[in-house]
């Protein structure tokens, strides 16, 4: 096989007040087309340095980067590009010194150009962080002034497992030496997990996050459901312990990404 070509670029997908920045391209083969600002990595350059300095040199602005959102792989004809994605803000004002234009786009508004066929990829990605910054509203406004848990816990996966059409979505809560099944929406479900146990109990003992992309390559799964085929479990922390664990199952391979991970941990501090 021949060996490609390959290019590596680092892009600020800035997204402020759910709209999100567009540029578009004044030269090369791929002029008119609207893309997310950066560029190539220079030798030694981390993702995150080359952001900096390309955003500066070619629109003299500065940005604030606030966390890595997703690398796409993508192969033009002519090359192979790895662009390393990151949510960022502007701090400040910006010039266009490279792009013939630049518009702030909202999710509705995203195919009223063309993108490049890479950046493209984004936004689907995009798409579900709105998703996920509007229901963070709303379990804002839905917990506020109730103290309790069980409460917030059955109404949180409910609305969870409305917006997303998860396959199953719920909690289960630290008794003793055990996680005991809490408030849930789908089918039934394990009653009793052991710590250390599943995907669950090692999340409860690790303390961490753990996304599983194919519960079926996963060592130590409790197969509750034949239908699961991946998850991801975020635990809940009160003065330093875990006190219960959101658990989220999906019916397709690799539903959960960082995006998912970000949001579900931003989701559990809100919970009394």
């Amino acid at each position: 096989m021949e060996d490609r070509k390959r290019i590596e670029v680092a892009a600020a997908v800035i997204w402020q007040d759910g709209r999100l920045f567009a540029t578009e391209r004044g030269y090369g083969a791929y002029k008119d087309w609207w893309e997310f600002p950066g560029g190539k990595l220079e030798p030694g350059e981390t993702p995150r340095e080359a952001l900096v300095r390309e955003l500066r040199e070619e629109m003299e602005a500065d940005i604030c980067i606030h966390r890595f959102l997703m690398t796409v792989e993508y192969d033009y004809p002519e090359f192979h590009l790895t662009m390393h994605c990151f949510l960022c803000s502007f701090v400040g004002g910006f010039s266009l010194l490279e792009h013939e234009d630049a518009r702030w786009l909202a999710p509705s508004q995203f195919n009223s150009v063309r993108w490049l066929p890479a950046d493209d990829v984004v936004l689907d990605r995009l798409r579900k962080e709105d998703k996920y910054a509007l229901l963070l509203k709303r379990v804002k406004s839905l917990v506020q002034g109730e103290p309790d848990r069980l409460s917030v816990m059955a109404n949180v996966s409910s609305l969870l497992h409305e917006s997303f059409s998860f396959w199953w979505t719920g909690f289960y809560r630290v008794v003793e030496s055990e996680l005991l099944l809490g408030p849930f929406q789908g089918p039934v479900a394990c009653m009793r997990i052991p710590r250390g146990k599943g995907v669950c109990g090692t999340a409860w003992e690790r303390a961490e996050t753990v996304v599983v992309p194919d519960v079926n390559q996963f060592s130590n799964h409790i197969a509750c459901s034949p239908d699961s085929r991946s998850e991801i479990v975020v635990p809940m922390f009160e003065e330093g312990r875990v006190v219960a664990v959101l658990d989220i199952d999906s019916r397709q391979l690799a539903a959960f990404d960082s995006s998912d991970q970000f949001n579900l941990e931003q989701l559990v501090k809100l919970i009394p």
